[in-house]
């Protein structure tokens, strides 16, 4: 078997990325590269309708899944799109990355899952949502308050700032579409463009 075959032979930082069709893309987008700068630090600043939100970024723990992030942001993939999901009850994240807004949309490929050893979602924890194992795309989640997830979902980065502006969006609560505590958040969030700084 291949090392993409089997995410757990991967060691990290990886040197190589494998990243697998899977249509349809919700934003035309190029595949990141094959060969991520492993060695680099970036920090990520989602611009949204509400302020800014700085994220430092795992590269060293989860370099294919901040290598994808990276090279979205730096594509305007997330510019100009909602965070779809709010969810108040049994986990506290906001969800964002699909263009179309309605929680099914991705950027045309997937990716395996990285860094779920002791994984923890604590708050200000920035981790990847999917559709089951290794199935990671476009969408990511803003860990508010401390969340009893399953070590199931990648954790990639670490919110440094901004933090209280999503408890704040948190707190108007949601409309419920997808159950009790759980659809689009009431006071919309959009995301105006991610910004990468590396070092």
């Amino acid at each position: 078997a291949s090392a993409a075959a089997s995410p757990a032979a991967v060691s990290e930082p990886a040197h190589h990325c494998a990243y697998t069709v899977h249509p349809p893309a919700a934003r035309k987008v190029s595949f990141p590269p094959a060969t991520p700068d492993y060695t680099a630090t970036y920090q990520a600043t989602i611009k949204t309708n509400r302020g800014d939100i700085g994220i430092a970024l795992a590269n060293s723990k989860a370099t294919c899944t901040v290598n994808s992030f990276v090279h979205l942001a730096e594509a305007d993939y997330f510019s100009s799109t909602h965070c779809h999901r709010l969810t108040t009850s049994g986990i506290f994240v906001l969800q964002c990355g699909d263009p179309t807004g309605t929680g099914s949309g991705g950027p045309g490929y997937e990716f395996a899952n990285e860094n779920l050893a002791g994984a923890k979602y604590t708050a200000g924890t920035v981790a990847m949502a999917n559709a089951g194992a290794n199935t990671n795309g476009s969408q990511f989640f803003l860990v508010y308050q401390n969340s009893a997830l399953a070590p199931n979902y990648t954790p990639f980065g670490t919110i440094t700032s901004g933090l209280a502006i999503i408890r704040q969006v948190a707190k108007a609560g949601s409309d419920n579409s997808n159950g009790p505590g759980d659809g689009h958040p009431k006071d919309k969030v959009e995301i105006e463009s991610g910004t990468i700084k590396k070092t």
